[in-house]
């Protein structure tokens, strides 16, 4: 995100030219059985490799990755030669694609049929093709990137995506990025961009419904407090699919989306979340040795969307000042899509049931911040636990579920275009799925499909100019 890259946010953010203020980091630490530590880190293949050796125990390792590495490169070179902001979901695309066509190495796509990979296919066939052992520790990191990325294991999991960001991760230089002051910061740069254009953010204004013509035109929303406004030229609808199917849609039209990003009956939907959020004092605390990510694992031979078995952590204030006051540090645990909402449905939040069963599912959170801190419990001044009814009830999420569990090569996301002419599902529900840098290529590529051809290839040859668009910079 700090350089040009084919990250879909990033060329969102260019195309704009906005962007936050980016904070890089290589590193961070995975907790293993056996009270072991795996240090992961970008921008090196050959130092992850010999991690990799270290933490099994297994010399073999490095070459079961190189192997894995050799059979992602096809595809890895093939997705990444196309910028996300080239596309477009109409005929378009012929034009703004076309350039890069005659650009893409034809024996990388050769490579990639032969092996019989598909960038729809779950990524779990990479790991086929590699000759990846189960039992390796690569087959389980790359099991859990895959769940990482989408909440489904590399058996589900697109290939496309787990290559893209295996691929962009190892790059010789690569880092990662924070944006300084949090992903507030990252909403405020798309709102100067939309701002500085004559554009407008409503805040507490809850849209009630979307309003639909009687040609099946969607021409704009009902807002709660009675208020209509009206769409110049479509409607981009980012809440989830389920809630746009049975709140936001007119009744008369929920039987006319079959087969659409709007059709949801019998998708699969992906668990819910356990939310662990803590302020604590950081004396005889360094937080830059700490580091901003962590993650536990209980048991490498349980699936890794097993419940409880793997634990997300990230502390901010090692990296961020302005993430907490002086002398204190902010802290964020979950258990990553993995919380059945069935437990918790119909739990009254203010009941002592309610709190009892908080503070039971709140354990493997605490138990898993223990390892990173272990005398956490005397540092906390604040604490806060959500759960699958927060979840649903601040994001607004149904079943506060992290989005369809499409599984690569049995299902595919559908098109965020809908049959209603003038509305577009730009959320995690349609292609290219769930993922944040994914949604932002989703919903470049409807804002380009709305915009006309010449204004979208203007704005291509603008970052081309910059040397923005990073395919053309590796040709070089």
């Amino acid at each position: 995100m700090s350089s040009p890259s084919a990250n879909p946010l990033r060329q969102v953010l260019d195309s704009v030219g906005e962007t936050p203020e980016w904070l890089p980091y290589r590193r961070w630490k995975m907790y293993l059985p056996g009270d072991k530590i795996f240090d992961v880190g970008s921008g090196d293949a050959a130092s992850f490799g010999r991690e990799l050796c270290r933490v099994s125990g297994d010399e073999a390792e490095a070459e079961i990755w190189e192997r894995l590495r050799e059979a992602n490169r096809p595809l890895g070179e093939l997705i990444a030669a196309i910028p996300p902001i080239a596309s477009r979901a109409d005929l378009g695309a012929a034009q703004t694609l076309l350039p890069y066509f005659g650009k893409m190495d034809p024996l990388a796509g050769l490579a990639m049929v032969m092996s019989g990979i598909s960038p729809s296919a779950p990524f779990s066939e990479v790991l086929k093709a590699g000759g990846v052992p189960d039992s390796s520790l690569t087959g389980w990191f790359f099991d859990f990137l895959a769940f990482a990325l989408q909440g489904l294991p590399a058996s589900g999991t697109q290939a496309a995506g787990v290559s893209f960001m295996m691929r962009e991760f190892f790059a010789p230089g690569a880092v990662m990025d924070y944006p300084k002051g949090g992903s507030g910061a990252l909403v405020d740069a798309l709102l100067r961009a939309v701002e500085k254009r004559g554009g407008e953010l409503r805040l507490r204004t809850r849209v009630e419904g979307l309003v639909v013509d009687e040609t099946g035109r969607c021409t704009g929303v009902e807002l709660k407090n009675g208020e209509r406004l009206d769409a110049r030229l479509a409607v981009l609808c980012n809440a989830d699919v389920w809630n746009t199917a049975s709140k936001l849609l007119p009744k008369e039209w929920r039987a006319k989306v079959k087969g659409s990003a709007l059709d949801v009956e019998g998708v699969p939907l992906c668990p819910s979340f356990m939310h662990l959020h803590l302020g604590f004092r950081t004396d005889g605390l360094d937080l830059s040795e700490l580091g901003v990510h962590h993650i536990t694992a209980k048991d490498l031979s349980l699936p890794v969307d097993a419940t409880d078995n793997l634990v997300f952590i990230s502390i901010p204030s090692a990296i961020d000042d302005t993430a907490a006051p002086k002398g204190y540090a902010c802290l964020h645990a979950y258990l990553p899509a993995t919380e059945p909402y069935d437990v918790w449905a119909g739990m009254d939040r203010r009941s002592q049931e309610y709190k009892r069963k908080k503070e039971e599912r709140a354990m493997p959170l605490w138990q898993a911040v223990a390892q990173v801190i272990p005398d956490i419990r005397e540092r906390v001044v604040i604490e806060m636990v959500g759960t699958p009814l927060t979840h649903e009830r601040f994001l607004n999420r149904h079943q506060g579920t992290y989005g369809p569990a499409y599984r690569a090569g049995q299902q595919g996301y559908p098109s965020p275009q809908t049959p209603l002419e003038g509305l577009w599902c730009v959320g995690e529900g349609s292609f290219p799925g769930i993922g944040v840098p994914a949604v932002a290529g989703n919903a470049a590529g409807v804002a380009n499909t709305i915009a006309p051809v010449e204004m979208h290839v203007r704005l291509l040859d603008r970052l081309r100019q910059a040397d923005l668009l990073v395919p053309d910079r590796d040709w070089k």
